[in-house]
């Protein structure tokens, strides 16, 4: 996972039009670096913005007991005295709590940050840090210090959670604001960022100890990221749920794809065994009505000409035809009796027409059902007043 660290230059992006920048890989190593403006910035995956040192004020706090999410009102009014500007104006980040019960929280002018996180949204970038400069230093020892040397001023990291940077002002002063930091007490060792801090903690302060194991002089570009303060919360927070849910969406859904398809698959493999059994079966009665039929057998049309061919069969054999008007008039007789009146008599393929004098529905009822139990189908259509028309017919 790569990442790009932007370096939050004073008046941006109103009146600068680019920003210092470094790409990172995903173990922290510099692969790329530069300044230029946005549309010259590489692709990452992640997006951390450091506010340069100097513009956070690091203090600790005594917060009511019970309260364990305060709000910014509350943190603003607790360090209201110790503020320049109104506590409303600012951002606030707590970190850990010290055995003395003080709490450490950081502050930052808001209106520069809140600017340069909706710019960077404008142009698709999601800020997942922001955090002071100060908090890339390496975490020191307990109760010790962390020193570096920027361009112009001197940053250290204290154990307690604080943080501070002191300007280059001349040797005197530089002893004064050191000794004020540490309170009268020296830290147990100073972790040293360059042979420059460790030159002057050696000169400015001669009784404090400083780590043999000295690191690589600081650079923002490089540094690791410990960052007890970050910015990057509620309405400057980044909700990449889709970062974080994504990969299992993935997944999920390569999964479900899998299914899908497989399903689709033996979808089609059942209709074609389906379609080979249609074929199949159209081709054993092509077959099995041959005899009978000729070429007049052609599955799902074969239907009229079987019935004639069984009626053939069934006369050879003193039987009448399947679809005989003497057998349809004599079954329709055999029910009706002498209740039945006749007009006149149509057959065609079938089916007996007759004009009846009009039967009551209670006799017509009776007649269907002893013609069903011969398998038989009677249909009744009142054609004129005083006349019903009869059809009779097999049932298929």
């Amino acid at each position: 996972m790569t990442t790009l660290r932007l370096y939050l230059r004073t008046g941006w992006p109103d009146s600068e039009p680019g920003l210092p920048w470094a790409l990172l890989g995903a173990r922290g190593e510099l692969s790329a670096q530069g300044d230029s403006v946005p549309a010259s910035w590489p692709r990452a995956d992640r997006c951390e913005l450091v506010l340069p040192a100097g513009r956070t004020l690091f203090s600790r706090l005594k917060l009511p007991d019970g309260v364990k999410q305060p709000t910014a009102a509350m943190i603003g009014f607790a360090l209201e005295e110790g503020l320049a500007n109104d506590p409303a104006a600012n951002l606030y980040a707590l970190g850990g709590v010290g055995a003395d019960g003080l709490r450490a929280v950081a502050a930052t002018e808001a209106f520069g940050v809140r600017r340069a996180v909706a710019t960077l949204k404008s142009l698709g970038r999601l800020c997942d840090r922001i955090a002071p400069e100060e908090c890339l230093l390496p975490l020191p020892s307990e109760n010790g210090w962390s020193v570096a040397r920027a361009a112009d001023r001197w940053l250290l990291r204290l154990a307690s959670g604080q943080a501070a940077s002191l300007p280059l002002c001349g040797a005197e002063a530089e002893q004064a604001l050191l000794a004020q930091l540490a309170g009268g007490q020296p830290p147990s060792a100073v972790l040293a960022c360059g042979a420059d801090a460790a030159e002057l903690i050696s000169r400015r302060m001669p009784g404090w100890q400083i780590e043999p194991a000295r690191h690589a002089s600081h650079d923002w570009r490089q540094g690791s990221w410990h960052a007890e303060f970050d910015f990057a919360r509620g309405e400057l927070a980044a909700n990449r749920r889709w970062r974080d849910w994504g990969p299992s969406l993935r997944r999920a859904g390569l999964l479900l794809g899998g299914l899908l398809a497989a399903q689709l698959l033996l979808t089609l493999g059942q209709s074609g065994w389906y379609a080979w059994q249609k074929h199949s079966l159209s081709q054993q009665i092509r077959e099995t009505a041959k005899p009978w039929l000729g070429a007049q057998a052609m599955p799902g049309g074969s239907a009229l000409p079987m019935t004639r061919a069984v009626d053939k069969l069934r006369l050879s054999h003193g039987l009448p035809a399947r679809d005989d008007a003497v057998a349809l008039m004599g079954e329709l007789a055999a029910a009706s009796g002498r209740e039945l009146q006749v007009r006149s008599l149509e057959y065609e393929s079938g089916r007996l027409k007759l004009q009846a004098v009009d039967v009551p529905a209670e006799t017509l009822r009776r007649w269907r059902a002893l013609l069903a139990g011969r398998q038989i189908r009677l249909e009744a259509n009142a054609s004129q007043p005083g006349v019903k028309e009869l059809i009779v017919m097999r049932e298929p």
